[in-house]
């Protein structure tokens, strides 16, 4: 694991096609759509300066270099790791995760690259340590979330395949993993991203942990977010969520 000396990093997941987008995702990815002033990528990777991480690793495969090349511009104090997944249009996010865990093996924060959020939200999440801890919206969920059990405090057991009439809420795709909790999840993803299991998303690994002793979630309840995977969830950033940031809305 890191030592307290080595600064905590961000591992960004970027590389999908993001085909249920289109056609707004056909000349670019999904994290570089326009949000207000800026991007989807622009607004995650400021709200993590804004805590102090400033080392990032960002797995790309779609239009890979659209990437590099805005953040090259626009974000030049980054320190920004770059991990190719180049197989993006036959895997999911728990080969993108692998890719990343396979050169670092420190404490992290996760974050999807399509998620628009409210800086607090990893405000919440930064004091956590020695667990892993995801950003919860305790809600009604639809089948298409990611969901999350919890009994006694703890996380049970996540995914999109949970009943949604017994969830705690929706895991909203920002997480931190911290201490010996990190470990035993980056084992987890290196032995679950095998043939098999290509299309799978990263929380499946978390979802077969036989001890998930030290996951947790963190309601992030009233802090406005929305994952964009779909045309409407992206009028509804723009329309709804941007407004309630510091920064500038759509709009204004």
């Amino acid at each position: 694991m890191a030592s307290s000396m080595t600064p905590i990093r961000a591992v960004i997941l970027a590389a999908g096609q993001s085909a249920r987008l289109r056609p707004l995702t056909d000349d670019r990815p999904k994290c570089l759509l326009p949000m207000g002033p800026k991007t989807i990528l622009d607004w995650q990777l400021e709200s993590l300066a804004a805590i102090g991480v400033r080392d990032v690793t960002l797995v790309v495969g779609y239009r890979r270099e659209m990437i590099q090349a805005h953040v090259a511009e626009h974000h030049p104090a980054m320190r920004v790791t770059y991990v190719i997944n180049d197989a993006y249009r036959h895997t999911n996010t728990l080969f993108s995760l692998r890719r990343a865990l396979e050169a670092y093996d420190g404490d992290f924060y996760y974050l999807n690259a399509d998620v628009v959020f409210d800086e607090q939200i990893l405000r919440r999440l930064s004091p956590c340590e020695e667990g892993g801890f995801l950003a919860v919206d305790r809600k009604q969920c639809r089948e298409e979330e990611v969901k999350v059990l919890v009994e006694g405090g703890q996380v049970t057991a996540i995914g999109k395949h949970l009943n949604p009439d017994a969830c705690f809420g929706e895991f909203i795709g920002v997480a931190k993993f911290s201490g010996a909790f990190a470990g035993r999840f980056r084992a987890s993803v290196l032995h679950e991203a095998v043939p098999g299991n290509e299309m799978k998303f990263f929380e499946h690994a978390l979802d077969v942990m036989p001890d998930k002793t030290g996951l947790t979630a963190v309601d992030i309840s009233g802090l406005p977010c929305v994952e964009v995977d779909f045309p409407e969830d992206y009028e509804y950033a723009v329309r709804e969520v941007l407004r309630t940031f510091r920064t500038v809305g759509a709009d204004e």
